[in-house]
């Protein structure tokens, strides 16, 4: 059982060797700031659309409705009872169908924030802006 001639000692060099190789001590690297955290690897659609996107439908909505208080009202009233979850986002399309009725931009509009699979119809009679139920 012996060990060849220098064996050991032919090891020990080798890792002195690496060590002189090696990064220098951490107190002369210079400080990386860790990375954050990765993000997804792949972009999803958010659950709310962008806030720039839903301003500008909102003015819309508020310019289109401006002598019609009560139309802001009802769209936000849908709105609410969905974010609690009082009606689902077919009671969502239904109800925005009656209210957005005769304003074919309006319901272009509201459609992008709706998921995939639901819409409102638009009445491809009316072009543009709507009068509505006037």
């Amino acid at each position: 059982m012996g060990y060849p001639p220098g064996g050991l000692k032919h090891d020990r060099e080798e890792d002195d060797e690496e060590e002189e190789h090696a990064a220098p001590p951490p107190a002369s690297r210079p400080r990386i700031d860790p990375t954050p955290a990765a993000a997804p690897a792949r972009r999803v659609r958010p659950l709310r659309p962008a806030s720039a996107e839903a301003d500008r439908y909102l003015n819309a909505l508020r310019r289109e409705f401006a002598d019609k208080p009560d139309k802001v009202d009802e769209f936000r009233a849908i709105l609410l009872d969905y974010h609690h979850m009082s009606i689902d986002i077919a009671g969502v399309v239904e109800r925005m169908q009656a209210l957005l009725n005769g304003y074919p931009d309006l319901i272009r509009g509201f459609n992008a924030f709706l998921p995939r699979g639901y819409a409102l119809k638009v009445d491809d009679d009316q072009q543009g802006g709507g009068e509505g139920d006037a």
